[in-house]
């Protein structure tokens, strides 16, 4: 959604949705809404046990990063890496997201 001076408007309806995607994409924070998605499905594709330990926190270059307060857990998780991906994958499509890294963070974890 870009505005664009001299030019003509263009007398085409704009739904909703487009105009939130447009949004999203010109105010960059598109990632971080797919985040929250993933923070949410997490349970599903992980597990209760193991997203109890982990979550979702960034993604950089089609890498998702996740946060995981012991290596147990990270060591547990990246066995299931392939199984995760294809989960993702079908959730969000074939190009979304690469590859999946485990960071054992123990500071500031999450406290819900």
């Amino acid at each position: 959604m870009k505005f664009r001076f001299g030019e003509d408007r263009k007398s085409k309806l704009i739904t909703f949705s487009n105009l939130v995607t447009d949004l999203m994409e010109d105010l960059d924070i598109k990632d971080s809404f797919i985040i929250e998605e993933l923070k949410e499905k997490w349970p599903s594709y992980v597990g209760n046990i193991l997203s109890a330990h982990s979550f979702p926190d960034r993604i950089f270059n089609k890498f998702l990063f996740i946060n995981v307060d012991h290596s147990a857990y990270a060591g547990e998780l990246s066995i299931h890496t392939l199984e995760i991906l294809k989960k993702i994958k079908n959730d969000y499509g074939e190009n979304f997201i690469k590859a999946v890294k485990f960071e054992v963070k123990k500071s500031r974890w999450r406290s819900s």
